[in-house]
């Protein structure tokens, strides 16, 4: 922001419009796979994504940088759906929240590598460009990676009956978005930490870049561990009271990072960890024949809701001051997704027989 000379209100745009793109393309990704195969979607969005990290890395002014941020989200839009399906249509019930904790336990490395490469490309470069233009590397390996034959048989075309999408899309449209605010509430409550923790740190704790990129460091590794734990265990508890009890933490640690110390807003990452996993592996079990439908208004959502995040967050900054926007919207999303989390059932399972009440 300081090199194209614009304020935070103005900055929260390039992680708002990589939302915007991100709704759209999970969204769209549903009608990819019923015209193509996994395999040839994941490649067009690698290459996608190849193309906006160049971009971003090389452009001149703010607005050309705001046009690459709209491509980079839409190219992890795609990217971003098709593992949650693979998995969650690969696994067994018995083995499915562990797998799904071990997926996004891959998400915490890779967002724990994140801040120290960032920070370590500054340091020897002198320039953050450098960083969008080594991490294109990864899209390009998985790109090479995609043209191996061993696995080409697991990426087939999702089977299309117009009549079976009609009639799921009726039944299941409702209780779908309600999951999805559920997730998105959270997800804005994890971002909103994530994205804003060194920000934080430098303007109350007047930290510098190098230390205070650590407390991000230290928040996706509390994720990383949370979700490695998850990925090895299996709680005796219903997803519901793990799920209750992750949001209960999470408040609670956002709380304390503003009011008692930040040491807490770290810790805010093992608490939310396991979330989004156990989410996904309770949505799956609700729609078990319908989960690309599920997935891609949750990751949808998501996206939509980021951008009013991204964009209430800057608002209040600039107003406000960083404390008060983590004290004012972190707790409340919280809030938000536990309602949802603990109402569910109530408005649409009343009047149905339980399949399985460990899903609970």
């Amino acid at each position: 922001m300081k090199e194209f000379a614009v304020n935070d209100s103005m900055g929260s745009w390039m992680f708002a419009l990589s939302s915007i793109s991100g709704f759209l393309s999970s969204y769209l990704t549903r009608n990819l796979l019923r015209r193509f195969d996994r395999m040839t979607v994941l490649r067009g969005g690698s290459i996608a994504l190849i193309v906006s990290l160049i971009g971003l890395a090389t452009a001149p002014h703010f607005y050309v940088f705001l046009f690459f941020s709209l491509a980079f989200g839409m190219s992890l839009g795609i990217l971003g759906l098709i593992p949650n399906v693979l998995v969650s249509l690969g696994s067994s019930e018995e083995r499915k929240q562990q797998l799904m904790s071990g997926l996004h336990a891959m998400y915490g490395v890779a967002s724990f590598c994140s801040p120290l490469i960032a920070a370590s490309v500054e340091v020897l470069t002198g320039s953050w460009r450098w960083t969008f233009g080594i991490i294109t590397l990864v899209p390009a390996a998985l790109l090479l990676y995609s043209f191996h034959g061993s696995h080409a048989n697991l990426h087939q075309k999702a089977e299309f009956v117009p009549e079976n999408h009609k009639l799921n899309k009726a039944r299941n449209f409702k209780p779908q978005i309600f999951l999805a605010f559920m997730v998105s509430f959270c997800v804005c409550a994890e971002i909103m930490v994530s994205s804003r923790l060194a920000l934080f740190m430098r303007r109350t704790a007047d930290y510098d870049m190098e230390h205070s990129s650590l407390y991000v460091t230290y928040f996706f590794v509390g994720m990383l561990t949370g979700r490695s734990l998850f990925a090895l265990i299996k709680l005796p508890f219903t997803l519901r009271t793990q799920l209750s009890a992750s949001l209960v933490l999470t408040g609670l640690c956002i709380l304390g990072g503003v009011y008692i110390h930040p040491v807490f807003l770290p810790i805010t990452g093992f608490a939310v960890a396991p979330f989004y996993p156990l989410a996904i592996t309770w949505i799956s079990s609700k729609f078990p024949t319908d989960l690309d439908s599920a997935v891609s208004y949750m990751m949808a959502t998501d996206s939509m809701m980021l951008v009013g995040m991204h964009l209430l967050i800057g608002h209040f900054t600039d107003t406000k001051g960083i404390a008060f926007a983590m004290l004012l919207l972190g707790p409340i999303y919280c809030l938000l997704s536990f309602l949802l989390v603990n109402s569910y059932e109530y408005f649409f399972e009343r009047h149905q027989p339980q399949d399985d009440s460990n899903i609970a």
